[in-house]
């Protein structure tokens, strides 16, 4: 299943509980976009999924300046 977690405009450590909190609850094969506006939620969020043994798929950061991380949990 594919989902997306919009966590612009939250500041730390809210944009990181929340997405380690969905990427907990995640099943195997479940695709997770989320998207922060602050590089340390960047750099926490990506922490998280290494931890969590997920695949990041991508990081890419948009014309607005939002990072859009996608990660799949194998």
């Amino acid at each position: 299943m594919a989902m997306t977690l919009d966590l612009s405009g939250l500041v730390c450590p809210v944009p990181l509980v929340r997405s380690r909190k969905a990427m907990e609850n995640m099943e195997p094969g479940d695709v997770l976009e989320i998207i922060v506006d602050s590089e340390d939620s960047r750099v926490n969020i990506l922490m998280a999924a290494k931890e969590l043994s997920l695949e990041i798929k991508r990081a890419t950061r948009d014309a607005e300046g939002r990072w859009h991380i996608i990660v799949r949990k194998g």
